[in-house]
């Protein structure tokens, strides 16, 4: 007895997969592991994936009524290998977070010499403060000018993590394509409150502060005087 599982089962897991696909890219969880104009190829594939298992099956059907009494049957443990692809449908992996996050052992980007654009833009409408993405500001705070920072105040959003040297992290991470090559962007809020914990989404209103170095991670790191620190919701595309 072969220890593969048979045709129909490989068809079946195909469509599985398939329907995952399509589940996912349905509904905003696809933002928890790619860009948003992912979404189009995703669907794309799903479909692909989809069309294959189902002319697979029809065809698999044609050989079984060709070859009946000859055909050797896979184990029956090989439908064991669709439970994982089922449970995606109900129960998807989350996007990632501050146990990822805390595991980053050096610096996430190099720093350039100039920020990519003169200044961080107007305050936000009706605000004293300027939303800054974390990249943004971990760029601008790292520069060689900052006097782009002096005064403004600015506001940050992401999720808590932990820092080791006190306080906390505002964290959030930065993907080119997918989850797989997500980086960490963290700015410390030394004076975060402790009634936050890690994974909380919080945005972060303060003043730019001289980057300070962790001796745990042993590079400087963008740092922020926090005013002000309020809970949000985790927002639909949790990367930046």
């Amino acid at each position: 007895m072969s220890g593969r599982p048979d045709r129909t089962t490989q068809h079946v897991l195909l469509l599985l997969l398939g329907v995952v696909v399509l589940f996912v890219a349905g509904s905003d969880r696809y933002l928890d592991y790619v860009r948003a104009g992912f979404r189009p190829l995703l669907l794309g594939a799903g479909v692909v994936v989809v069309l294959l298992a189902f002319s697979g099956l029809r065809g698999g059907r044609g050989e079984t009524h060709g070859d009946a009494g000859h055909g050797h049957r896979g184990p029956a443990v090989g439908w064991l290998l669709a439970a994982p692809v089922a449970v995606l449908l109900v129960v998807a992996p989350p996007a990632l977070g501050s146990y990822t996050a805390s595991r980053q052992v050096a610096a996430p980007v190099a720093v350039p010499d100039e920020p990519p654009a003169a200044g961080i833009g107007a305050d936000d409408p009706g605000a004293d403060h300027a939303t800054m993405t974390l990249f943004s500001y971990y760029v601008w705070s790292q520069a060689q000018d900052t006097s782009a920072l002096d005064g403004r105040r600015v506001r940050l959003v992401g999720f808590v993590s932990p820092r080791a040297a006190g306080g906390w992290y505002v964290t959030r991470f930065d993907i080119n394509c997918c989850a797989a090559d997500a980086t960490a962007i963290r700015v410390a809020v030394p004076g975060g409150p402790a009634e936050f914990e890690p994974d909380d989404w919080v945005e972060v209103v303060g003043t730019h502060v001289p980057p300070q170095v962790d001796p745990a991670v042993g590079y400087p790191e963008p740092t922020i005087d926090a005013a002000s620190v309020a809970a949000v919701e985790a927002p639909a595309e949790p990367y930046e």
